[in-house]
C-alpha cells in the first residue's frame, strides 16, 4: 500500500528517466559519428540551413559537436535536479493537505505558524477539503519561505510525526540542496560547499552534473521520499480514497 501521491512522484521519476536516457542515447550516436555527414559543412547531418539556421554557425568538427551535446546534457541534468526538487515538495504539500483533511491534529499542523484568513476567503473554500488545502497552503508557504530544505524535511516529518530516519534526509539534502545553486547562482557552488558535502563534485568552481550526479540523486531522494510514505501508510494518516494498492 502507498499514497496516490507517491504513486504520481514515481511515475514522474520515469519520465525524468526517460528524458536522460534519451540523452545519453542521443550523446552516444554524436560521439560516436552516426549523426556527422562528411560531405557537409554543417555540424550535424540532416541539418536545414533554413531551419536550423541558428547552427550553421557551428563547424563541422568533432570538436564542435562535442561541446554542443555536452551543454545539452549538462541543460537536460539541470532540468532533471530542479524538477524533481519540485516533485519532492509537491509530495510533501500533498501529504500535509490529505492528512488535514482527514482530521490529523491541527495543532501540530499549524505548530509555530499564525494562520488568519478572511472569512470569505472560507465561505469561497465550499467544503472542508477545500479549506484544509486553503490552511495547509499557507503553512506550506511559510515553511518554504525559510529557504531551508533541511528545515522543510525535518518540519513536515515532525509535524506528522513520522519519525522519519535523519540519515535518510541527510543523504538526499546535498543533492537537494544543489537545486537552489541552479536557479540563484547558475549553478556555481558556494566556497563551503564541499567542505560540508565532499561527495558531491565541483569543477572550475560550478557543481559537476553527470550520469552518476542524477543516479546519486535519484536514488537518495527516492528513498527518503518512500520513507515518508510509509509512515504515511502505517500511521494512518490518509483517507481510503487517497492511497494505492
Amino acid at each position: 500500500m502507498k499514497t496516490k501521491a507517491y504513486h504520481a512522484f514515481e511515475q514522474k521519476i520515469i519520465y525524468f528517466d526517460d528524458d536522460v536516457t534519451v540523452i545519453d542515447i542521443i550523446r552516444a550516436n554524436v560521439i560516436n559519428g552516426e549523426l556527422t555527414d562528411e560531405n557537409s559543412k554543417h555540424v550535424l547531418k540532416n541539418l536545414d540551413k533554413d531551419k536550423h539556421h541558428h547552427l550553421t554557425r557551428r563547424k563541422n568538427s568533432d570538436a564542435s559537436r562535442k561541446l554542443l551535446i555536452n551543454h545539452l546534457r549538462q541543460t537536460v541534468y539541470s532540468s532533471y535536479v530542479k524538477d524533481l526538487y519540485e516533485e519532492v515538495t509537491h509530495y510533501l504539500r500533498t501529504i500535509l493537505e490529505k492528512s488535514a483533511a482527514n482530521g490529523f491534529d491541527a495543532g501540530r499542523i499549524i505548530g509555530e505558524h499564525s494562520v488568519k484568513f478572511d472569512a470569505k476567503a472560507i465561505l469561497i473554500a465550499g467544503d472542508w477539503r477545500s479549506v484544509a488545502r486553503l490552511i495547509t497552503d499557507s503553512v506550506f508557504q511559510a515553511l518554504e519561505a525559510e529557504k531551508s530544505t533541511l528545515k522543510l524535511l525535518e518540519k513536515i516529518s515532525n509535524k506528522l510525526a513520522l519519525g522519519v530516519d535523519h540519515g535518510l534526509i541527510d543523504s538526499a539534502l546535498p543533492y537537494l540542496e544543489v537545486r537552489h545553486y541552479l536557479v540563484h547562482a547558475d549553478g556555481k557552488a558556494p566556497s563551503d560547499f564541499n567542505g560540508k558535502y565532499p561527495d558531491i563534485k565541483i569543477q572550475n568552481g560550478y557543481f559537476l552534473l553527470n550520469y552518476n550526479f542524477v543516479e546519486n540523486l535519484k536514488a537518495h531522494t527516492k528513498n527518503l521520499v518512500k520513507a515518508f510514505d510509509e509512515a504515511v501508510v502505517a500511521k494512518n494518516l490518509l483517507k481510503d480514497e487517497d492511497l494505492q494498492p
